[in-house]
């Protein structure tokens, strides 16, 4: 092996791995490694948390809502701008294109108020969405004037609902009379239950056909839905349809709607970064503090090689060598125990989290090349700067006073 290597190298290899060095500095030594390890561990595992989050999050985001709506003032005018919109984006940039209606209201059981958006969808593509854990529901004959209702989890939870149980909706329309406002009073028949994961959405919304709501009801709050096969392009169709439509058809674009949460995300996970990085830089020093009770500890060693004839560069890229070979062991020794972690928790969730708070069951994790990619250099780029110090102050050693003192 030494035919392979310079000097240099093997002599940095045999100072960081001899087991004949001074116990208390091998023990710095190796305390130094280990809080290295913990420290890139933590860092890799941070932020494949962060971004399973957001990756959950968009998921859910896309999944659930549309990634552009088009509000309708007209209602008798949706099958035109369907057929304008159909005409101005290719049908294979489209995934579906819905016509929905939207009806605030509230409702009472049992004496318990529940207030609820019903959503008036197409409730078997809807049915379909990879975005819910659960969405079953078994249309059958109904009363005239008696609409359907798929119902979410918390709220089945909370009132109680059970299959086929008739509800009334108080709606937010009504008419005003001599005695005051009266609201409208919409009868409903529950027909199965969904769950999307989302507490507000499970606890707050519920879908109904659209057909029937159409024919039955007339809403004032009539929006176009269109779901892209490609999410991001949604800004770029918007220009197109705004250019086509003109300003009496308001556009709304996922990503305008979702902006303030995905900028929160990206911005935690540079705050997490910094801190973190920050405990890479201590365990770094507490290396750098290790190599230089190595150059106090090989003091005789540094004299007698350059009394054969080692220059001062040499001696320089011995220790820097030794150093930088430390801290490269502790850098991929936590990528390692990070991405082990990572592999375990995506495959094993065991770390449970509150419904009410976060859109997932338990804590979501994904691995990402580049997040390893930076973290990586970013710890070698500061591993060098923490190996230039014991380096140079070794190579600035005077080898005749050294032996002159021993």
């Amino acid at each position: 092996m030494r035919k392979f290597l310079s000097w240099e190298l093997w002599l940095a290899l045999r100072y960081i791995l001899s087991p004949k060095r001074e116990r208390f500095t091998g023990v710095i030594t190796t305390i130094a490694l280990i809080g290295l390890i913990l420290s890139v561990a933590s860092l890799t595992v941070v932020n494949a948390v962060i971004t399973g989050f957001k990756e959950v999050v968009k998921e859910k985001i896309l999944s659930l809502n549309p990634h552009l709506s088009i509000t309708l003032f007209s209602p008798e005018r949706g099958r035109e701008v369907i057929k304008i919109i159909e005409e101005s984006i290719s049908v294979k940039e489209i995934q579906s294109i819905q016509l929905v209606a939207v009806q605030q209201g509230l409702i009472l059981k049992g004496g318990q108020p529940a207030g609820v958006i019903l959503k008036a969808v197409d409730l078997e593509s809807y049915s379909k969405e990879r975005g819910f854990k659960k969405f079953s529901y078994e249309l059958k004959e109904l009363e005239n004037n008696t609409l359907p209702i798929v119902v979410g989890v918390r709220l089945k939870d909370k009132l109680g609902i059970i299959p086929e149980e008739r509800l009334s909706l108080l709606t937010i329309e009504g008419f005003y009379t001599p005695f005051g406002f009266f609201p409208k009073v919409i009868p409903l028949k529950v027909i199965g239950f969904f769950e999307s994961g989302i507490y507000d959405y499970d606890l707050n919304l519920i879908f109904t056909s659209f057909n029937l709501f159409s024919e039955r009801y007339q809403s004032r709050n009539l929006a176009i839905e269109l779901k892209l096969r490609d999410p991001f392009k949604s800004n770029q169709h918007k220009e197109t349809l705004v250019k086509t439509l003109g300003p009496l058809f308001p556009i709304l674009d996922w990503q305008e709607w979702n902006r303030s949460l995905f900028s929160a995300l990206k911005m935690e996970k540079i705050g997490l970064f910094v801190v973190l990085t920050l405990m890479v830089t201590v365990s770094l020093f507490t290396i750098l503090s290790a190599m230089v009770m190595l150059v106090s500890e090989k003091k005789g060693d540094i004299a007698i090689l350059m009394s054969l004839g080692a220059t001062s560069k040499e001696i320089l890229k011995l220790f820097f060598l030794a150093g930088f070979i430390l801290s490269l062991i502790g850098v991929f020794g936590g990528l390692f125990v990070g991405i082990l972690l990572i592999l375990i928790l995506s495959r094993y969730p065991v770390i449970k989290l509150p419904e009410e708070v976060y859109p997932v069951e338990y804590m979501p994790v994904s691995i990402q090349g580049l997040d390893l990619l930076l973290i990586g250099l970013v710890t070698i780029l500061i591993s060098l700067l923490a190996c230039l110090y014991p380096a140079k102050k070794a190579s600035s050693l005077n080898p005749a006073e050294i032996l002159r003192r021993e």
